[in-house]
């Protein structure tokens, strides 16, 4: 309770006073005591239960272990399934590892309401990278931040260009000027805000910057109904109102059945399939023990059976759907949906808190009956009065003034498409709204572990071919496994014959059901492979189905798939304003099914059918993480919309053979982000985890209808490409290359096999030209042709720009001129091609000619010795003379003249206009009691002192690096508190998150991208070796870099001999003349030390 409590007051704070935790219900198992809910005796729980509780404190994760973690599927601004606390880590109160657990709490909370993601970094991520480049040689921790954030780089020694370390921040009084954000930093005491528009780092390489367009935290949050338009404005009062509690426990699943009984169902076989799949769904579907009623209503209602308990037994289940075997005749319009909730509700009586009541109804096609606005708000009302649920079955049309009850209080909207063959309603029907039940079911019940596990679903089309198949009972099921046909009448199957695994094909006998609409037949549990053959009656416009159903063999869960998809709460899409996106999640238990094949089936108006592989592939299009058994894919192939929409049925395939389950992880990595050197989780893969195969998969689940508008024109191309994601790009120095890497979109939002017509590829010396002025930057002329969806693909250019920082982007254009999203924007500076090494001297086995000794004549060597010494003696009594004849000579002190004698050095000034330095010879004289050095150019001499020379390169270094993008120079600026030794020996960071600086030089070996490529681990950190006394041709010394290059900005850590790094040095800035004044000298630090060391000739 203290928890959530303390989370509500840091919300409130967070979010400005606009939100809070108010009303709080804990539900806790049946069959815990009172000693165990504080001694307070619980209620009994309503609509509340584990599965659609918000928060959920549960045994620790295969991947996450103890960490919270928040399950989040959706795309920005969508909300998350729920939150997940670990039972052992709410126990232990632990603070160390992510800090405050309240903290903790909005952390994960705004990312499950309000579909934010984290603004951290996480080691060895393809995407997300743990540190990023800002200048040359200093890096900083991925994160956003509204002041420096100090701490220290894990493990020691890491280098931070290498992707595989973790930042720690420091938790003392050091980072105290830090208030945000709540999405990077939660542990950080004074961290009270999230960042927005004013703070935010929109460079970072963050989940949150990708997959929200470089968007705050609090923008985004701004856009949900809970902020939207000054929804919620701030409290006036300093703090929230105390949190509620309530503790109540699970209870008895009861679901009732309200089945709309008017002319509209008497129409073809509309109520002979809706009242049928009732019974179906008693029969097979409904799990032992829950509680089931059904109620029917045109102008009156009318209650066919009450609440009764699910027997085990078949004979007993079919007792209990006991139907008219004819709608009413009442008029659609005579219909009232007051007296019906009214009816339903009565038959409930005390137990309707808690209940869902299932409400199959609909208009009839064109009608424009609908609930008025005043029996809209009494229903609801009424519902929450009562504490109930309602769940919508609309068939076989929609009746949206319903929707908005079920969206009310907490239920769902699924939409049965009604289609007819002939005069006939297709079996297809039938076979929707019996999935239509269980999808609730599963949706609602207490425990899915009751749920029967379906591991066959397949239409076949009465062509009069017979129906062929396999299925596949693995080693986790087995128990009540049932095959099953569907057919619209009797006449349309024959035999049904099963082929047990290592066995052979055999007849076997069928039992009628009395849904008229089934026959059945018990399958042994043998593990393996089953075929079956049916033979198939059905006419041409006509089909059958095949299903196969089974449950857990242990008290261990099995495989379960679960499918939804992007539509809203109503299940309705506008297909203008964006695709549908199907998604999957395939699960055992908590731990996700990785590398299983997911097929999306997607079946539209005229029973067309489109099949689609899902994927989990981390890249953000749509999936958002690899490695979580979540699947999706985006769905565009819609044809014609008419204005009221079509109707088009979701369901999923699970297969493959080489299906792996995560069993946990190599290093338990926490989701949130840690503040004890621990790695994170996840960025965009869960990483490097433990698993076992799941041999031969197979499942199958319906994910009930989507109403799809829009009225588009089917031969207007309205969707642009999928976006790229991971552009990686990679300069060769050697050759004068970049490679880059990236997996080829496809067109449509990545259709399957498509590909896009061209790709245009842009690059710019400002990342924020490049990334709002696309089109108005420099195009790369050559690049590779474009492939298939999905494929790995390469492209390698010329490029001979040196030591300059360049931003690329890519983006598809299809063959209609729509062009995709722009990609991540990676960065690249090419290096100066290497030195060309000296020759080697030649090499032989041969010995080289030896030296003789000349013969010389003594005689002559003993004049030329005389002559020598005779040479020297005229040399030193001249050297007497000058000296004492000119000593005594002085300047005259009135006339101020110096000598005569001048040294010549050269120095570099380079102009404006040219980048490349410009020799220019400078005379000067040194004074000898002054020390002051007088500087001629054939012009009037200026004076120039040592200090002069200093603050030359101090007044250089102020200058803004780029007047035209602001003045950056607060985050240029390294001080001893940026880069100190810690105690450990580990780098000490003060990492200013700031933007991008535009137009900077950058070192010519250095790479950064939004999305780093594993070339960072082939770059090379050793600075350059300085010499003081040696000049290039250029004028600089011989081992610094050029005018475009900068020094390496951060200290060097485990050097192999134990040799001491080199202090770190600056970022050299290209620098700008000052206005109308004259050229200024291009350097910082390096620039000083150039007008110091100089070489006199």
């Amino acid at each position: 309770m203290e928890l959530v409590g303390n989370a509500s007051s840091y919300l409130y704070t967070a979010t400005s006073r606009r939100a809070f935790f108010r009303d709080v219900t804990v539900v806790v198992p049946s069959s815990w005591p009172r000693s165990c809910t504080g001694g307070a005796t619980p209620g009994q729980a309503t609509t509340q239960s584990y599965l659609t509780s918000d928060v959920r404190v549960s045994s620790a994760h295969p991947v996450y272990g103890a960490a919270p973690w928040t399950h989040q599927a959706g795309l920005c601004g969508q909300p998350g399934a729920f939150v997940q606390f670990a039972a052992d880590y709410v126990a232990s109160g632990d603070t160390e590892t992510y800090g405050d657990q309240a903290r903790v709490l909005v952390h994960e909370w705004a990312k499950y309401r309000w579909g934010v993601f984290e603004e951290a970094g996480y080691a060895e991520d393809p995407l997300y990278p743990s540190f990023y480049q800002l200048l040359a040689g200093e890096w900083a921790p991925t994160g956003c931040a509204d002041a420096p954030v100090a701490g220290t780089v894990e493990p020691s020694g890491c280098e931070e260009s290498s992707n595989t370390c973790t930042f720690v921040p420091f938790l003392n009084e050091t980072n105290d000027a830090v208030a945000s954000s709540v999405m990077y930093l939660q542990a950080l005491r004074q961290v009270k805000n999230f960042c927005d528009d004013s703070n935010h780092v929109s460079s970072a390489p963050t989940k949150h910057n990708l997959l929200c367009g470089e968007k705050s935290a609090w923008e985004v949050m701004e856009a949900h109904e809970d902020f939207h338009n000054g929804n919620n404005p701030p409290n006036a009062n300093a703090t929230p109102p105390e949190v509620d509690f309530r503790v109540v426990k699970a209870t008895t699943d009861r679901f009732f059945f309200l089945l709309e009984s008017t002319v509209t169902m008497r129409q073809q076989e509309r109520w002979d399939y809706v009242s049928n799949s009732i019974r179906k769904f008693i029969n097979w579907d409904a799990p032992t023990g829950i509680q089931v009623g059904i109620g029917h209503f045109g102008s009156a209602y009318r209650t066919d059976r009450n609440l009764t308990t699910v027997p085990a037994s078949l004979m007993g289940r079919g007792e209990l759907a006991n139907l008219p075997p004819i709608a009413d005749n009442v008029m659609e319009s005579d219909k009232s949906w007051r007296f019906a909730l009214d009816g339903a509700l009565l038959a409930l009586g005390q137990q309707a808190a808690g209940s869902t009541i299932i409400w199959v109804t609909g208009n009839g096609a064109g009608s424009e009956v609908q609930p008025q606005e005043d029996d809209i708000q009494y229903m609801i009302g009424r519902l929450q009065d009562k504490e109930a649920r309602l769940a919508v079955v609309f068939y076989p049309f929609v009746t949206p003034g319903l929707a908005r009850v079920a969206m009310a209080t907490g239920g769902d909207v699924i939409s049965v498409p009604d289609v007819s063959v002939g005069t006939h309603t297709s079996i297809s029907v039938f076979h929707a709204l019996a999935d239509a039940y269980v999808y609730t079911l599963d949706k609602y019940i207490s425990n899915r572990r009751l749920v029967r596990v379906q591991v066959e679903d397949t239409q076949f089309e009465g062509n009069g071919a017979t129906a062929r198949g396999s299925f596949l009972i693995d080693n986790t099921l087995g128990v009540n496994t049932t095959f099953t046909v569907l057919f619209g009448s009797r006449s349309d199957i024959g035999y049904v014959r099963l082929r047990a695994p290592g066995g052979t094909m055999q007849e076997v006998y069928t039992y009628p059901d009395s849904t008229n609409h089934l026959m059945y037949t018990p399958v042994q549990p043998t593990q393996g492979q089953w075929e079956y053959e049916v033979d198939n009656l059905a006419p041409s416009y006509g089909s059958i189905f095949v299903q196969v159903t089974s449950s857990p063999s242990s008290s261990e869960d099995t495989v379960r798939t679960k499918v939804w998809t992007s539509a809203d709460a109503t299940g309705t899409l506008n297909a203008t304003g964006a695709p549908l996106i199907v998604y999957a999640s395939v699960m055992r238990g908590n731990a996700p099914v990785l590398d299983a094949e997911v097929y999306g089936v997607i079946t539209g108006p005229g029973n067309e059918t489109t099949r689609i592989p899902l994927l989990d592939n981390g890249l953000g299009v749509p999936d958002i993480l690899y490695g979580d058994g979540i699947y999706s894919r985006y769905f565009t192939e819609f044809g014609a919309l008419s204005d009221a929409g079509q109707l088009f049925t979701v369901r999923v395939e699970v297969g493959g053979a080489r299906a792996r389950v995560v069993t946990g992880r190599a290093l338990v990595a926490p989701r949130a982000v840690p503040v004890d050197g621990t790695v994170p989780c996840c960025g965009s893969t869960v990483g490097n985890v433990t698993t076992v195969p799941v041999f031969d998969l197979s499942r199958t689940a319906s994910g009930g209808g989507v109403l799809v508008t829009g009225g588009a024109d089917p031969t207007v191309d309205l969707y642009p490409p999928s976006r790229v994601t991971d552009l990686m790009a990679e300069p060769n120095a050697e050759e004068q290359t970049i490679a880059f890497s990236w997996s080829a979109p496809g067109d449509d939002f990545g259709k399957p096999d498509s590909t896009v017509a061209l790709y245009d590829v842009r690059f710019s010396e400002s990342r924020n030209q490049l990334r709002d002025h696309f089109s108005e930057c420099q195009a790369v002329s050559e690049w590779s042709q474009p492939e298939p969806t999905g494929t790995p693909s390469l492209a390698v250019i010329d490029f001979h720009t040196v030591n300059t920082m360049f931003f690329f982007a890519i983006r598809g254009v299809d063959e209609a001129g729509n062009a995709a999203e722009l990609s991540n924007i990676v960065s690249v500076v090419m290096p100066p091609p290497p030195p060309t090494p000296s020759p080697v001297p030649p090499t032989g086995t041969s010995a080289p000619p030896q030296p003789t000794s000349p013969t010389y004549d003594n005689t002559l060597l003993l004049i030329v010795l005389l002559c020598a010494a005779g040479v020297m003696l005229v040399v030193v009594l001249l050297a007497l003379y000058y000296f004492l004849c000119h000593r005594r000579r002085k300047p005259d002190p009135g006339t101020g003249s110096v000598s005569s004698t001048r040294h010549i050095t050269t120095v570099t000034v380079p102009p404006v206009e040219s980048r490349e330095p410009t020799p220019v010879k400078i005379a000067y004289d040194m004074d000898k009691e002054t020390g002051v050095k007088i500087v001629s150019d054939g012009q009037t001499p200026s004076m120039w002192t040592a200090s002069d020379i200093l603050d030359t390169g101090r007044e250089h270094r102020r200058h803004s690096p780029d007047d035209s993008y602001g003045n950056y120079s607060n985050g240029l600026t390294l001080s001893a508190a940026h880069l100190q030794s810690g105690a450990a020996g580990r780098a000490r960071y003060n990492s200013y998150q700031t933007p991008y600086v535009e137009d900077m030089t950058y070192d010519g070996r250095s790479l950064v991208s939004t999305q780093p490529s594993d070339s960072f681990l082939s770059l090379t950190s050793d600075p350059r070796q300085r010499n003081n006394n040696t000049l290039s041709e250029g004028g600089e010394p011989v081992g610094w870099p050029s005018d475009k290059d900068s020094l390496v900005a951060a200290q060097q850590r485990g050097r192999p001999g134990g040799r001491a790094p080199p202090p770190p040095t600056l970022p050299k800035p290209r620098l700008s003349p000052v206005d109308g004044g004259p050229p200024s000298v291009r350097g910082s630090v390096a620039g000083d030390r150039r007008l110091r060391s100089v070489t006199q000739v």
